[in-house]
C-alpha cells in the first residue's frame, strides 16, 4: 500500500470537495476541508509536517484565500507547502489573478469549474513538482 498524501481543500463549498474527494478515490490523496481561512490555518497548524497540498479558494470568508496563502508563504516550513489557489470569480479578469497569485508563489492557479479528471491531473502534476 502507498503511503497517504493530505490535501487541504480551503473551500466554501461541500459540492466542490465532494467531487474532488469521488476522483481520487482511486488514489493515496486524502482531502481535508476547511470552509473558511481560519479552520484553514487551524488544520495547517495541526497537521503541517502531513499535508503536502493545499487548494486554496481565494473568496474564503473570515480569511480571504489571498491572506490565507500570504501568511503560509511567509511561514518558515521544514519543507515548502505546494499551493494551487481558485476561484471562480470573474471580478479580476485575464491574467491579472494569475500574475498577483503566482507572484506570491504559489504552484498554480485554476479557474473554476473545471472538470474533475482535470482537476486530477493538476494535483498530481503540483505535486509531483511539475507544470500544470
Amino acid at each position: 500500500m502507498r503511503n497517504q498524501q493530505f490535501i487541504l481543500v480551503a473551500d466554501r463549498s461541500d459540492g466542490f470537495v465532494d467531487t474532488l474527494k469521488a476522483e481520487l478515490a482511486a488514489t493515496n490523496l486524502a482531502l481535508l476541508h476547511a470552509k473558511n481561512g481560519e479552520e484553514a490555518v487551524y488544520l495547517l497548524e495541526l497537521l503541517e509536517s502531513e499535508i503536502e497540498l493545499a487548494i486554496i479558494e481565494l473568496e474564503l470568508p473570515l480569511l480571504s484565500g489571498l491572506d490565507l496563502i500570504w501568511r503560509l508563504i511567509r511561514r518558515k516550513q521544514p519543507k515548502p507547502l505546494k499551493i494551487i489557489a481558485t476561484t471562480s470569480t470573474t471580478v479580476l479578469n485575464g491574467p491579472l489573478l494569475e500574475d498577483v497569485v503566482t507572484e506570491l508563489g504559489v504552484d498554480a492557479v485554476v479557474r473554476k469549474p473545471i472538470p474533475p479528471r482535470k482537476w486530477r491531473k493538476t494535483i498530481e502534476a503540483v505535486l509531483a513538482g511539475q507544470p500544470a
